[in-house]
């Protein structure tokens, strides 16, 4: 999967995807092949950062 390059951009794309597909973020990023740690850097980056719910 193609994600944005711009951080504010992706953060939108994967909101959007989250929302739209009802899963939380270790299971979007699996099935969308996306390494998560990279994806988090990446928005870390830029101020912008996801809290993971452990069940």
């Amino acid at each position: 999967m193609n994600l944005p390059q711009d951080p504010f951009m992706k953060s939108q794309y994967v909101n959007m995807m989250l929302r739209a597909s009802n899963m939380d973020l270790e299971t979007f990023c699996l099935s969308a092949g996306i390494d998560m740690v990279t994806l988090l850097c990446e928005l870390g980056h830029a101020s912008i950062s996801y809290h993971l719910n452990k069940r």
